[in-house]
């Protein structure tokens, strides 16, 4: 076998790894959203997916681990692809001047990818806010979620992970995509996610360009 043939074979069985896992993270959001996080047993789990009980504990090793999900597996690879290609060809050093309007169709595309419905995921939230127990692991999540996208960001502005300017981006993304998403699944909303969204962008940019950058004060004469 070619080394080519392995790699596309190990390819293959990645997918459906993730396949498989984002199958069960789904179900389980849905019985949740649905029942309740204990209105649901693993068995019935198991059975919506259409896997074994010993399939099922080789992903996660607890029902509310499949509910909360895995962050890292939950961003769609050829949308990730896609965000960092379209940064190619930028200055080196500097940040891509697409920066923002490409950050808007990845984080519409990613949306749009959502199998569960805004109902769903509202009575997802309730749920998941209804077992404490559950809070750490949320933050914890969020944090995965954070450490994945800041990758992404990194490769692709050609940036390290700690440069400052991708921690400024990643904490001004991660503001807004968390006050689009709640006006998004607000029970009264009626505008698309991407409208929420590009109105968030448009106004902290007219709020940074109007701006004087500050002046570090390390730079400053000491006498």
């Amino acid at each position: 076998m070619t080394d080519s043939a392995s790699t596309d074979g190990y390819g293959l069985r990645e997918r459906k790894r993730i396949a498989t896992k984002l199958a069960i993270i789904t179900a389980a959001r849905i019985l949740t959203a649905e029942r309740g996080f204990s209105g649901y047993t693993v068995e019935e789990l198991c059975e919506e997916v259409g896997i074994s009980r010993r399939t099922f504990f080789n992903y996660f090793p607890a029902k509310e681990d499949a509910v909360l999900g895995s962050p890292a597996d939950e961003i769609p690879a050829d949308l990730a692809e896609e965000f960092i290609a379209r940064g190619a060809g930028s200055n080196p050093g500097a940040v891509s001047s697409s920066l923002l309007a490409d950050f808007v169709d990845f984080a519409a595309a990613v949306m749009d990818r959502m199998v569960m419905s805004r109902d769903q995921m509202a009575s997802l939230k309730l749920a998941v806010a209804a077992e404490p127990r559950l809070l750490e692991r949320v933050l914890y999540g969020s944090r995965q979620a954070e450490a994945a996208f800041a990758v992404i960001l990194s490769a692709r502005e050609g940036l390290a992970v700690a440069d400052p300017r991708i921690q400024a981006i990643l904490a001004v993304f991660t503001a807004l995509t968390q006050r689009a998403g709640a006006a998004f699944f607000d029970p009264g909303n009626t505008r698309p996610y991407r409208q929420i969204l590009t109105e968030a962008v448009n106004a902290m940019h007219e709020v940074v360009a109007s701006s004087t950058p500050l002046t570090d004060p390390s730079s400053k004469d000491p006498s």
